[in-house]
């Protein structure tokens, strides 16, 4: 008792101490305190041997064609927010943080450090130079520097750790996008596996390296892009973020010239750094994914509303910063070519959220649920109301058939398929892993508990269970001519939302006994007069015992569901 007592006081503390520096410092969403405060209500709830709220909410829930079960496994420190990568190496799911420490997640405990060191970026510099009393002119964020994506490659070319990163040259003072690569022997375990920072090789730098930004923040990270994905063609396929240098806050470098690295999808030689512009005229590309069928897609941010998916196609111009489908904060225009709404004079998006929903991260599934192979999977991370979810795309060709929301009210920065679950990173606090569960077949558990149970009367049972299934279906809260028999036994007489029910059966009241449903089948209109429920010609036996087991067995109303 005395230690649930302590621990409501350190929630007490907590909780001011949070009030208070949200508003001395303007941001009461810091990510520290709210890691503090989960923290505190992991431990309490351990006390009290209680699930957090946060681990009730993806215990299980629902998308059209795939129930879930979460587990959640809180992440190491407070790196872990505004960057970052997973990948899968020889059935491993890495993790890279926006620092560059690498870990490797194992089932029933999270995520371990590896002894996997990054290549330098330059933050150290960067600092610093920033700490200098003569570069005081410019705000500097050194810490937003970050490494973007981690992705294991095995081809004929190479088989190794690629990252994707921003770094800053101190002696040319630029800075921009980089890819460094590390080989992995064959018989290398990720578990044991261990590499120096030396033993990178970069092998692509964005060109040209960029200069500070003339206002704001110098250097613009949060829209670096990054993410990256292999080609069929062993190319790696690169999305380069603008760092807003887009000709409306600060001047354009170059968003529509395929000679200049950034605004584009990119595909990259591996072996010689050579880079080609696929498609140009991107923001924000905060995610790209090759599909099973070998078609590029990514996923960026609009300015205010009109976050894109863009299929990419070579040659193609995406028309930012001349085109898109946001606003200016204000809601005003931008200053586009046409007509605001319409995207029409540079190639549309395949798909856009409006309002935005942040998108931030893009994977493409295979073998994973017939439902759902060969789509898309879209990270996002604004608002509860409109992001904070897992987004499945279904994509025929260049054609978005559809979107499907499932809402996690929590910020989802990586999506990352792993075998038959999903690794989704919850910035700032979570790995959050999926696993798929089957759902409750009532006929399927019905018929097991005939072929057990019953095994002489089974084939008769089954056939009549056919023969009710014309007029009742047996699925939860689904009616057709007749009231749904899931759940019938132990339910209260005309209790579930069928709108057809007889006076007869309204007035009849009480509930659905074994007993009082047996004598129902054999004769309704003796046990209620006035009902519509023709006979069956059933009689008292152990086939009428069999077929009141079986519909005792259909019942999923006591399952919990999220609303969806």
């Amino acid at each position: 008792m005395l230690r649930i007592v302590v621990a409501l006081l350190i929630v007490g503390l907590v909780g001011v101490a949070a009030f208070a520096f949200g508003y001395i410092s303007g941001d009461a969403e810091s990510s520290e305190i709210r890691r503090l405060l989960t923290k505190v209500e992991r431990n309490l709830n351990e006390i009290r041997g209680l699930p957090t709220s946060e681990e009730q909410a993806v215990a299980q829930f629902e998308s059209t064609f795939i129930r879930f079960r979460g587990e959640l496994y809180p992440l190491p420190d407070s790196h872990f927010e505004n960057g970052g990568g997973l990948t899968i190496w020889d059935g491993s799911l890495l993790l890279v943080d926006r620092r560059g420490s690498v870990f490797r997640f194992v089932d029933g405990e999270g995520l371990v450090r590896t002894a996997i060191e990054t290549p330098e970026h330059g933050d150290d510099a960067y600092s610093a130079f920033a700490a200098r009393p003569e570069n005081a002119d410019r705000r500097h964020r050194p810490d937003k520097l970050r490494y973007n994506d981690i992705m294991f490659v095995e081809n004929e070319a190479f088989r190794g750790l690629v990252v994707s990163y921003n770094f800053f040259d101190p002696d040319r003072v630029c800075y921009g996008n980089r890819l460094a690569k590390l080989p992995v022997g064959p018989d290398a375990l990720p578990e044991a596996f261990q590499a120096n920072a030396s033993d990178w090789e970069v092998f692509f730098d964005a060109q040209p390296c960029l200069n500070f930004r003339p206002g704001g923040t110098a250097i613009e990270a949060l829209q670096a892009g990054g993410r990256m994905d292999m080609h069929p063609d062993g190319r790696l396929i690169l999305a380069s973020g603008d760092f807003a240098l887009d000709g409306i806050t600060a001047p354009d470098i170059g968003l529509m010239d395929p000679d200049v690295h950034y605004g584009k999808i990119l595909a990259v030689d591996i072996s010689t750094g050579e880079a080609e512009a696929i498609s140009v005229g991107h923001r924000n590309v905060q995610g790209v994914a090759v599909d099973v069928n070998g078609e590029i897609w990514s996923v960026e941010h609009g300015v205010r509303g009109g976050d894109e998916l863009n299929h990419i196609a070579k040659g193609e111009n995406h028309g930012w910063p001349r085109e898109g489908l946001g606003t200016l904060y204000s809601g005003q225009p931008l200053p586009f070519e046409g007509p605001p709404g319409r995207h029409d004079v540079y190639d549309k998006p395949a798909f856009a959220w409006l309002p935005s929903a942040a998108t931030s991260a893009l994977e493409s599934i295979d073998n994973f649920h017939p439902a759902w192979d060969g789509g898309l999977l879209v990270g996002s991370l604004s608002s509860p109301r409109f992001g904070q979810s897992l987004f499945h795309v279904r994509t025929e060709g260049e054609r978005v058939v559809f979107v499907e929301r499932i809402r996690l009210d929590r910020r989802v920065r990586y999506v990352q398929q792993f075998g038959d679950r999903l690794a989704l990173w919850l910035d700032p606090t979570d790995l959050l892993i999926l696993e798929q569960v089957a759902r409750f077949d009532p006929v399927q558990v019905a018929m097991a508990v005939l072929n057990e149970n019953h095994p002489d009367v089974a084939d008769q049972v089954s056939a009549t269970l056919k023969s009710c299934n014309e007029c009742h279906s047996y699925e939860e809260r689904v009616h057709l001519a007749g009231p749904s028999l899931n759940g019938v036994v132990g339910r209260s007489v005309a209790a579930t939302s069928f709108e057809g029910y007889s006076e007869g059966l309204m007035a009849f009241g009480g509930t659905w006994t074994e007993a009082r449903l047996a004598e129902y089948l054999v004769d309704p209109a003796a046990v209620v007069p006035g009902t519509s429920m023709p006979a069956m010609g059933l009689q008292e036996g152990p086939a009428l015992d069999a077929l009141i087991d079986a519909l005792k067995s259909m019942d999923s109303l006591n399952f919990e569901h999220l609303t969806y």
